[in-house]
């Protein structure tokens, strides 16, 4: 052999060396111990900068690829594919995502103002206050950026055509005088109408909160509230205490659609401190490194994934991702041995594109649904099941064999059926049902006896007694075919105006507050989770509706409306009701997690033909009979707790049935 080839050998045989020792090291793997770094990149140590936010960007950045990894779709929330004019049939839509697609009520999350604006009667919340809604012990509110793990838009601005600037974050970009009422540096709040990011820093891409076993979000949404962006991640990361705030809201419990939430002090010259734990061996060196080694996971816990997936879809479909109530968790799966990062290779997984269910509400990056999920299918029917780690099930039983014994010439059933539909059949943990913003105090009403949701923490409670889930019949995969699945619908009754060809756009919360102040409205007596009795106003007669919609016109809204079971509108001094277009209708939220295994003896058709079958297909069977409630002001006023005909109507005539199909 040649001594060129031999020292080819060797230098080959050198560069593969690290990459096998890191492969046989995979197991053993830690962090490293780190330094803090502040905004500047400057180390934080228990003498230098000691009392600096420390800076996610600067510190996890030093050695990862922050930007590639920031770049994935729980950091952008549709700001990747944002622009003013986005959708031109629905201006109000900036994006896919919910920076930027909020805005209607049921979806959670309060309008993102566009970049230019003639109007702040028109606007949404700017970035600036955006990023505050939602947090610790607050009211029922529409949660926005206490749901976003930062970077993207909760770090950078947007262009003049309304698209992503990656080329400054946000205190760089509110240096320049931006002209008012601009989506990004304008406030409904502070006392200028400005944003204060010079003050409250931005919020980056926060790779503790998945990666430290732990985290908590309460302390970092405390923060947010607080208008304290750069510090709050170090509050949930728990490194320390965070003395002052940029703004102490005079109450603390106020949600963000109450008044009170907008008093209080605002502090633009003292600026909040860290107290760090330095003397916390645990958290920190002798020297004043994090310790990573001990503390930095590689991979993410399921109480990770769920600090914020469970309010989130608590809310949604009543799913609280608890062991009790799933068999997966149950059997030691965590959500990342289904939901992996989406790639063929290393570099696109390092974007931190996670795979996606299928979901017709979820729409920011469609195409990355079923992107490197595991699936029922998959998993239980063909054999792609294998375990990865320590910890996980040896296997994924096949259940064709008790499938094909219990339904003996049914199994067309599984060609219409979701497998949640039989294994997600009840539930124990509460979501929300009938969505009322017709007075502009958004409120809640839970899917067990109707119940109005007074906190956001009453979500995370049992209900005294189990209920069934709704369906739904909608095409989960282009080309799959319609099939039923579990669902919570999200009854909702609101103010809008319409737009060209029809586009009902909604009016802001605090808008229809202010035209509902003072007026005599129809007042009913409502339960609370709580059992207390309390009295609840809202729209429910045609007085009503006319009240609201001439106060609403004379603060200088167009051709208002106001949606619920139909379509109400102002006719030659008269209202006149007439079918909703679609857009306006109830949203169904679908129910895939939460499944029970047929020994629990809560699935349904679980006898088998011909007892089982009475499950779906008895003449009263919830299935097809199960009541859902079309008006909401109307169910207040005229039926609360207990829905009845016609105000409520059987779910399958939403599928054009009359009758109870008879099983074959």
């Amino acid at each position: 052999m040649s001594r060129f080839k031999i020292a080819s050998v060797v230098l080959l045989a050198a560069l593969c060396a690290p990459i096998a020792l890191d492969a046989a090291r995979a197991p053993d793997w830690k962090h490293e111990d780190i330094w803090l770094k502040n905004e500047q990149g400057q180390r934080i140590t228990p003498t230098r900068n000691s009392a600096d936010a420390y800076s996610p960007h600067r510190t996890c950045g030093t050695c990862h690829g922050y930007m590639t990894i920031t770049s994935g779709t729980h950091f952008q929330q549709g700001f990747d594919e944002m622009k003013d004019g986005y959708a031109p049939k629905r201006p109000w839509v900036l994006s896919p995502g919910i920076f930027g697609k909020g805005g209607d009520p049921g979806t959670f999350t309060e309008r993102v103002a566009a970049k230019k604006n003639t109007s702040a009667r028109d606007m949404g919340l700017s970035t600036y206050d955006w990023i505050a809604a939602g947090g610790k012990g607050q009211a029922i509110a529409l949660s926005a950026g206490n749901l976003h793990p930062g970077g993207g838009p909760l770090e950078y601005g947007r262009k003049e055509d309304g698209r992503r600037d990656l080329s400054k974050n946000l205190i760089q970009g509110e240096r320049e005088k931006p002209l008012p009422l601009d989506g990004d540096y304008s406030s409904r709040h502070t006392p200028d109408g400005k944003s204060r990011f010079r003050e409250s820093g931005v919020v980056e891409g926060d790779c503790l909160m998945c990666h430290l076993k732990g985290y908590r979000i309460d302390r970092r949404n405390d923060q947010l509230t607080r208008r304290n962006y750069r510090w709050a991640a170090a509050a949930g990361a728990g490194l320390g205490e965070i003395k002052g705030a940029v703004f102490t809201p005079v109450g603390p419990e106020a949600s963000p659609e109450e008044e009170s939430s907008t008093k209080g002090e605002w502090n633009f010259v003292r600026r909040p401190v860290v107290q760090y734990a330095w003397d916390n061996r645990k958290l920190f060196t002798s020297q004043g490194k994090f310790r990573g080694s001990a503390l930095i996971s590689k991979s993410v816990e399921t109480d990770n994934c769920t600090q914020c997936h469970r309010p989130m879809d608590g809310q949604k479909s009543g799913t609280l991702y608890l062991p009790a109530g799933d068999l997966h968790l149950k059997a030691g799966l965590r959500c990342t041995d289904c939901h992996t990062l989406a790639g063929r290779t290393q570099t696109e997984r390092l974007r931190h594109h996670i795979g996606k269910g299928w979901s017709p509400t979820s729409t920011a990056r469609s195409d990355l649904d079923g992107a490197g999920m595991k699936t029922c299918t998959s998993c239980h029917l063909e054999g792609q099941y294998k375990p990865t780690r320590a910890g996980m099930p040896k296997e994924a039983k096949n259940p064709d064999n008790i499938h094909r014994s219990l339904f003996h010439k049914a199994t067309f059933h599984f060609y219409l059926l979701h497998c949640s539909t039989c294994h997600a059949s009840e539930r124990k943990t509460r979501s929300v049902y009938l969505v009322d913003y017709s007075t502009g105090r958004p409120a809640w009403y839970s899917t067990d006896k109707a119940a109005q949701i007074t906190r956001a923490e009453d979500m995370k409670q049992f209900t005294q007694e189990l209920w069934q889930p709704w369906m739904d019949r909608h095409v989960r995969v282009k080309g799959d075919g319609e099939r039923y699945v579990p669902a919570v619908p999200k009854v909702r009754q609101w103010f809008g105006e319409i737009l060209s060809e029809g586009v009902v756009r909604p009016i802001g919360v605090e808008a229809v507050r202010k035209a509902a102040a003072g007026k005599k409205l129809s007042t009913t007596e409502v339960v609370t989770l709580k059992g207390e009795k309390v009295k609840q106003t809202t729209v429910a007669t045609e007085e009503d509706i006319r009240i609201m919609i001439q106060a609403l016109t004379f603060m200088g809204y167009r051709n208002v409306v106001f949606v619920a079971d139909q379509l109400y509108e102002m006719k030659k001094n008269k209202v006149q009701g007439r079918p909703a277009p679609a857009q306006t209708r109830a949203v169904m939220f679908p129910i895939y997690h939460g499944n029970m295994p047929v020994s629990a003896k809560k699935t349904l058709g679980q006898k088998g033909k011909p007892d089982g079958c009475t499950d779906c297909h008895a003449d009263n069977a919830p299935f097809f009979t199960k009541l859902k409630v079309r008006g909401v002001g109307k169910f207040l006023k005229d039926s609360y707790p207990t829905p009845k005909e016609p105000i409520a109507e059987p779910q399958m005539a939403d599928w054009g049935l009359t009758g109870v199909p008879a099983s074959e």
